[in-house]
């Protein structure tokens, strides 16, 4: 039994170094933070999508669909000022973002910007994206 216990110290040593590799893997990886931002949406969690998304852009300010899915969920809060901030960052990364500019025109009908959201409607019609 003694030597039983040597062996299993050292098992839970190799598994506390192996979840702390996983864990800074994880931590670091935009792809995971947004998916887990995409998941949470889809149950209707919008506030911990926007934290997930924000995440994602922290680790790779490069990524366009987590700004784009980022205004989703703050459009989906509400918080349409900030979500169309967050659409805004998203079209000047890719100018050619369809569906960026057709969430874009739907977050300018919230604050009654009816004329800009035409032309971000007609944007997104162009670039293929019917609204």
């Amino acid at each position: 039994m003694d030597h039983i216990l040597p062996i299993v110290a050292g098992i839970l040593l190799i598994l506390a170094v192996l979840l702390a590799v996983v864990k800074r893997k994880i931590s670091t990886n935009a792809d995971f933070w947004f998916s887990m931002g995409m998941i949470l949406a889809d149950l209707g969690k919008y506030e911990r999508a926007a934290r997930c998304c924000e995440r994602a852009v922290s680790i790779y300010p490069f990524y366009v669909h987590a700004w784009n899915n980022w205004g989703l969920a703050l459009l989906k809060l509400g918080r349409h000022d900030e979500a169309l901030e967050r659409f805004e960052e998203a079209l000047t990364l890719n100018p050619s973002l369809g569906e960026g500019w057709y969430n874009r025109g739907i977050v300018l009908e919230k604050l009654h910007r009816e004329e800009e959201a035409e032309e971000a409607f007609d944007r997104a019609r162009s670039l293929g994206v019917d609204p």
